[in-house]
């Protein structure tokens, strides 16, 4: 039996130890998780919840999420209406913005809704904060839809789509920038 420098050492916990090593870990640091259970039990909560939230949840149809909003719209949420893959841009997002406040200066409208907006995954995962729930979309997209793919085959589709965060795009909308003007589909009967 090889020699232990007079410390006693069971086998299980040998075990850990040689476990512990190929992780690069000091056998010191080792022997203090493993002698005590609950900061070991403690500390694989602590990773496992650190992996829970970074976890991307895989965009749907029908999602309601939070997102990062304008000051004064906390309530305001996104419904995912439709994804389309592999288009020109990437995979694209159709979008419902709900509980706004947006005003259109120059027609003087207030909407509470804008749908459809298409945004980039990249502009959507920036946005996104936090998922609600799901739910049957019940906003009928299709000439939009149709028309955007018309639109992205005839090398339009990065004009068609917004590669900003929501709140941005928003924002655009609202001061009626043309390079917003031409991502609404109001033109679109």
């Amino acid at each position: 039996m090889p020699p232990n420098n007079g410390l006693q050492v069971d086998a299980p916990q040998a075990a850990r130890a040689r476990s512990t090593r190929t992780l690069g870990l000091n056998m010191l640091v080792a022997r203090a998780i493993h002698s005590t259970p609950s900061f070991g039990v403690i500390a694989l909560m602590g990773v496992l919840g650190i992996a829970a939230c970074t976890q991307q949840r895989e965009f749907a149809p029908g999602q309601i999420w939070c997102y990062d909003t304008r000051p004064g719209e906390g309530a305001s949420t996104i419904q995912i209406l439709h994804i389309e893959r592999n288009t020109p841009v990437g995979d694209v997002y159709f979008v419902s913005v709900r509980a706004l406040d947006v005003k259109r200066l120059g027609r003087k409208i207030r909407a509470t809704e804008v749908w459809p907006l298409v945004f980039t995954q990249d502009a959507l995962t920036r946005s996104l904060t936090r998922f609600q729930w799901s739910e049957k979309v019940n906003r009928s997209y299709l000439k939009q839809l149709d028309f955007w793919l018309r639109e992205a085959r005839d090398g339009r589709a990065a004009e068609r789509t917004f590669s900003v965060p929501v709140k941005d795009a928003l924002k655009d909308i609202e001061l009626e920038r043309p390079d917003a003007e031409k991502r609404l589909f109001g033109d679109v009967a």
